[in-house]
């Protein structure tokens, strides 16, 4: 009952990933030797990064903690200032940072290296930030599952939005893809969805017809 759910490549060469329901860390070999590592608070785990420092970064939604553990398995915790923020995603950023997003709080968190929290609220309500990524630009996108949105942040924590031109589509994932345009998942718009670092954005139709939304 672990429930893998999220995975990043660490710069030891390993795989780790976070245990959803297991409130574990685990680390798996390229030939499949798997490790796990205990936190010290239980919670429900969304989403890890490898930061700058070599570290893993991951998001703890119901303790509402930032964590971190080393390639030996060192984890420590930081508290975010926001009470019950819906900690979902978590992108190493461009300025060495970590930036994540609180689903609830509706705001897009920074952590330095050391700890440091900073929050930097999002102009739309309720808008139910999902998973974030690092633009070609150096800025970060993230998803407004609820707000029907995608976002943007500078490093120094300017916010644009762009709307999606479906209705209820439901952004959910983002990644930074091969052409430097940012690429996304809608849920229930059944699409797939990219936009430029100027904000143009397309949409491309799933054929599955049964695609769930």
């Amino acid at each position: 009952n672990s429930h893998p759910l999220n995975i990043t490549a660490g710069i030891d060469g390993n795989l780790w990933f976070v245990e959803y329901a297991g409130n574990k860390i685990g680390r798996i070999t390229t030939s499949g030797v798997v490790t796990e590592f205990n936190l010290l608070t239980n919670s429900y785990l969304y989403n890890i990064a490898t930061g700058i420092d070599g570290n893993l970064w991951f998001t703890e939604g119901t303790a509402n903690k930032i964590g971190r553990i080393t390639p030996s398995g060192v984890v420590t915790e930081f508290n975010v200032p926001t009470a019950q923020s819906g900690l979902n995603g978590i992108t190493a950023g461009p300025d060495g940072n970590l930036w994540f997003t609180e689903s609830l709080g509706n705001k897009i968190g920074r952590i330095t290296t050391d700890g440091t929290i900073a929050e930097f609220d999002i102009p739309t309500v309720a808008a139910k930030l999902i998973n974030i990524t690092v633009g070609q630009d150096g800025n970060l996108w993230f998803t407004e599952h609820d707000g029907n949105k995608i976002g943007r942040i500078t490093p120094s924590g300017v916010v644009t939005e762009f709307n999606l031109p479906t209705a209820n589509s439901q952004p959910y994932a983002i990644s930074l893809g091969p052409d430097d345009n940012v690429w996304f998942t809608e849920l229930g718009g059944k699409r797939i969805g990219r936009i430029t670092t100027d904000g143009i954005i397309t949409e491309f139709n799933i054929s599955t017809s049964t695609a769930v939304g």
